[in-house]
C-alpha cells in the first residue's frame, strides 16, 4: 500500500504519474494563475498546482483532510445524505 511518506519521497514526475493513474480527482479550485485539483490516493489527499499560462505543474503537495474541507468547503454538498 502506498503511504503518504512513500509518495512524498518519490520524484515529482513519478508523483504526478501515480496520481493521474491511481488517484481519484475530487475537487478543483482556481487561485491566482493556478488551476488546483485535489485527489484522493490510498488514505491521503494530494493537490496538483497547474499553471495554465506556462502549461506546467508547479507543485504537488500532500494536504490534510481539514485543509481540504476548509479550501473546498463551498464545493462540498452533503444534501443528498439527508434525503
Amino acid at each position: 500500500m502506498l503511504t503518504a511518506e512513500i509518495f512524498a519521497g518519490l520524484p515529482v514526475e513519478e508523483q504526478v504519474t501515480t496520481l493521474l493513474g491511481q488517484g481519484n480527482e475530487l475537487l478543483e479550485r482556481i487561485f491566482i494563475n493556478y488551476n488546483i485539483k485535489v485527489y484522493s490516493l490510498s488514505d491521503f489527499h494530494v493537490e496538483i498546482w497547474y499553471q495554465q499560462v506556462t502549461n506546467r505543474i508547479d507543485r504537488v503537495m500532500i494536504v490534510q483532510m481539514q485543509d481540504v474541507l476548509h479550501l473546498y468547503e463551498s464545493q462540498i454538498n452533503i444534501s443528498d445524505l439527508f434525503r
